[in-house]
């Protein structure tokens, strides 16, 4: 899966944006509207490349690449104007409009950088957990009979449609056939 990030305060540019990466054959990993969105999805990928507005409905730019340093790469499309306000190590400038090619070519270089400097796995599940979910999958496999697979398939899908997180539904598996 691409590690693309997509965000942008006006819903009209996040679009036009979004087209032309799937254009590109680039799938997107997220789209956000805000700095924290944005946070938040890369710790959850673990790294990414960044592209965005010059000010997001959070922070500006500036403030997203001090944020994420060491996490993401920025690619900032704005005018030469605001262009010029926005500065981090982390950051890399294209002036609006931009030429399709060097769009590419400069997103490219991002993931190039991302993938090879920035990679860090996304955190773990702490310990106590990585227990409940595995003593879950086993209780549907000795009771349901299911595959270590399918017990995994089906606390997600579980979780998923219940709008838990995964140790949520484990618990509650284990509480339902223990109780």
């Amino acid at each position: 899966m691409d590690r693309i990030v997509v965000a942008f305060a006006n819903e009209e540019a996040q679009r036009r944006v979004l087209r032309l990466l799937e254009s590109g054959g680039c799938q997107v990993a997220g789209c956000c509207f805000s700095g924290a969105e944005v946070i938040r999805t890369v710790r959850k990928l673990g790294s990414a490349a960044v592209v965005c507005g010059f000010k997001l409905r959070d922070m500006t730019a500036s403030d997203l690449a001090a944020d994420l340093r060491g996490l993401a790469v920025l690619l900032v499309l704005s005018s030469a104007v605001n262009l010029d306000l926005c500065e981090g190590e982390n950051l890399f400038k294209l002036p609006t409009p931009v030429a399709r090619s060097d769009f590419f070519s400069t997103l490219e270089m991002l993931r190039e950088f991302e993938r090879s400097h920035l990679h860090h796995p996304p955190p773990k599940r702490p310990e106590e957990d990585q227990q409940l979910i595995r003593r879950a999958k086993e209780l549907l496999m000795d009771i349901n009979r299911m595959t270590e697979a399918e017990a995994h398939h089906f606390l997600q899908k579980r979780s998923m449609n219940a709008g838990w997180k995964l140790p949520e539904m484990a618990q509650y598996i284990i509480d339902s056939y223990t109780k």
